[in-house]
């Protein structure tokens, strides 16, 4: 990082330097990252002041995606977890677990360097995120099987969650039709607007409402120049036209 200070002193702007490795599949690790968080994060720097002391040449390593995580493990233990582990826990562990663990090879070219830099057969991944794990005094997976059998859990458990939503949705709107059915030239202004809106506009499979969406407040303006026997005349032409 290169620092803009103005004329009191304080940081006016902050340019990336010319430090990256990731053509070498490497990071830039921050050696005070034990002294500040988010060392790198430009919005953190001018925020906290981050000394440019810390941004300079000696002061950086550079590592593949193991020994990253492995100092920020250190870190997060030496400072009590003070610093270290927002790298850890949100970046770097998920990562090492979705690469080697999950087998999902990244797409951009370098993380690809950065994949094939630190490879690691899955046990071996396993292994290393169990100790580091260990390090800190935090649970893992007793087995690498335990690991993947969690993964099978959650997975099912999200297909399901997701079924029990699309069959939510769909016997909502079905409920949505069937109102819709009951309307007629007497019914209140109001809830043909509204069934015609949420009709039209929630239903997934009809591109033109689709790219053309609307808010409510939006819908209901526009309807005003029409009369409601209008109104209820072109909802009951989609319902007609609905395929089931």
């Amino acid at each position: 990082m290169n620092y803009e200070i103005d004329s009191n002193g304080e940081i006016k702007n902050i340019t990336k330097g010319k430090f990256s490795r990731t053509s070498e599949g490497l990071y830039c690790h921050h050696i005070d990252e034990k002294k500040e968080l988010k060392i790198s994060d430009q919005l953190f720097i001018k925020r906290n002041k981050i000394p440019f002391e810390y941004q300079r040449k000696d002061r950086l390593v550079y590592c593949d995606l193991v020994e990253h995580s492995i100092l920020h493990v250190l870190i997060t233990k030496e400072t009590s977890f003070e610093f270290g582990y927002p790298g850890y826990g949100a970046f770097l562990k998920p990562m090492i677990e979705v690469w080697y663990l999950d087998k999902i090879i990244p797409n951009s070219e370098w993380m690809k360097r950065c994949y094939n830099q630190s490879f690691l057969d899955s046990q071996e991944a396993f292994d290393i995120l169990k100790e580091m794990q260990k390090t800190l005094a935090e649970s893992y997976f007793n087995t690498i099987l335990d690991y993947y059998e969690e993964k099978k859990r959650m997975k099912e458990e999200s297909s399901k969650r997701e079924l029990e939503r699309d069959q939510y949705l769909k016997d909502d709107r079905d409920r949505l039709i069937k109102r819709a059915k009951l309307l007629h030239s007497k019914s209140p202004r109001k809830e043909i607007v509204i069934s015609s809106y949420y009709l039209k506009y929630e239903d997934t499979t009809n591109t033109f409402y689709r790219d053309n969406a609307c808010t409510y407040e939006d819908y209901e303006s526009k309807m005003k120049i029409y009369t409601k026997e209008k109104i209820l005349e072109e909802l009951n032409i989609y319902l007609e036209n609905l395929v089931f």
